[in-house]
């Protein structure tokens, strides 16, 4: 008949401790024990999550709060984007609203004329919340981009419905060298910003197509520093430039036509 734990304690001492021995070598050896398989259709942990907070970042880039990340935007020239745009650095509202992110980001980093805000009564500002109001719908609107996103050529066209003027670039139609002349051209000024439109495999991080803003260039490592809007997801980083450049020519699959780049400046 088993031990109970009664019985156990008014055993003799040496029978105590031995039985005391046999339960912790039990529960040891238990613990050794290998796990029983995950079954087939479960799905297997990911090394990309992490419980406590955003994704991993890939070992291919540089975080801006690391040494190295910070060393690289204190030693550029091509860095004054950066100082604007992270003075109104965003968080995107919902998860296809990187493109509204990063528009409200340059729009009042631009220094323009900004509208009555329903966020901040008393202070114009141009925010997430009343993006579209000026907005044809039939361009855009709140309740279809909240779902869908915007491509290239739809951003551009809601952008030149503000006091701005807009440029954009399809990678396909650009070469790397010339990609790269007009990443460091834009963030080298603080009159423009540059909105990148590219897709996440390509840079080695999760996720599909995605917009943020270049606050920086760094000729030494040939890298752009993204300010990722996403920042629930995934931090600040330097990414190759062949890298983004091979993110934004990849294809959207709603306007079928390569990704890129959406330059926006003082008129």
């Amino acid at each position: 008949m088993p031990m109970s734990m009664y019985s156990l304690h008014c055993t003799p001492r040496r029978m105590r401790r031995a039985t005391w021995l046999a339960v912790a070598l039990a529960v040891a050896l238990a613990a050794c024990a290998p796990l029983p398989p995950i079954a087939s259709n479960a799905a297997a942990p990911s090394a990309t999550h992490r419980a406590d907070g955003p994704l991993r970042v890939p070992p291919s880039l540089i975080t801006l709060t690391q040494p190295a990340g910070q060393q690289r935007l204190m030693s550029t020239a091509d860095n004054q984007s950066y100082w604007l745009l992270s003075e109104y650095f965003e968080t995107q509202r919902n998860e296809a609203y990187c493109s509204v992110a990063t528009s409200v980001m340059a729009l009042n980093a631009l220094g323009i004329s900004r509208p009555e805000s329903t966020q901040y009564p008393d202070f114009p500002y141009f925010s997430q919340e009343d993006f579209f109001r000026g907005v044809d719908p039939q361009v855009a609107n709140a309740a279809r981009v909240s779902k869908e996103g915007m491509t290239l050529d739809q951003l551009s066209a809601v952008l030149s419905e503000f006091p701005v003027d807009v440029k954009k670039f399809h990678s396909a139609d650009l070469t790397l060298a010339q990609f790269r002349d007009l990443v460091r051209d834009t963030t080298g000024h603080s009159d423009r910003f540059a909105l990148l439109n590219f897709r996440r495999l390509e840079i080695g991080e999760v996720g599909g197509g995605h917009w943020s803003p270049l606050a920086a260039f760094d000729a030494a490592s040939d890298s752009a520093l993204v300010l990722d809007v996403a920042r629930y997801k995934y931090p600040a980083v330097w990414v190759p430039i062949a890298q983004l450049y091979a993110g934004s020519q990849a294809v959207d699959t709603v306007s079928g036509r390569s990704r890129g780049v959406v330059i926006v400046s003082k008129r």
